[in-house]
């Protein structure tokens, strides 16, 4: 009888911190749905494509805190992505997820880094393309495999940047 109680008392306490975290989740996604608006899926003028990828779509978070994940408008999903630059911004084409548009009036630096969040990787593995949105400032990071596509993207991005240098 005592095992009994004892599997049930432990499936209920599993029960319950899913919900808390569930409800953590929605509630942390409604706080950051009401400081922005829901990023564009399309540049409104593509212009010529300066370079493409595939890599990881990492994560989006506020550019001042990159540890804090952006779960709004599905931006905390990670996965795999096609990354497009054109002259006009970035288009980040995540599989199973909406797509990513960055006007390149919304760029204000980009970077690269060895982590974010809770991936680490080669020494300068991890594109970040800082950005506003409303008047919030976020992090798109992106991580490219390949270091001659890597390589690419960030000479696109810089171009696209008004020339800022990546740090």
């Amino acid at each position: 009888m005592t095992k009994d109680l004892m599997a049930v008392m432990a499936v209920a306490l599993v029960l319950i911190l899913a919900a808390l975290a569930l409800w953590g989740w929605r509630a942390r996604k409604a706080r950051q749905e009401a400081i922005f608006e829901s990023p564009t899926e399309a540049l409104e003028f593509f212009g010529e494509e300066l370079a493409r990828a595939t890599g990881f779509y990492v994560a989006t978070s506020f550019a001042n805190d990159h540890l804090e994940r952006i779960n709004a408008y599905g931006l905390g999903i990670r996965g795999v992505a096609e990354i497009l630059v054109f002259t006009e911004g970035v288009l980040v084409v995540r599989r199973g997820e909406r797509p990513l548009a960055i006007d390149k009036s919304q760029i204000s630096e980009v970077t690269s880094s060895q982590y974010v969040i809770d991936r680490a990787v080669e020494a300068e593995g991890i594109i970040s393309i800082v950005w506003t949105q409303n008047t919030t400032p976020l992090a798109t990071h992106l991580r490219v495999v390949d270091e001659a596509s890597r390589q690419s993207i960030i000479d696109a991005l810089q171009k696209i940047s008004n020339g800022k240098e990546v740090k």
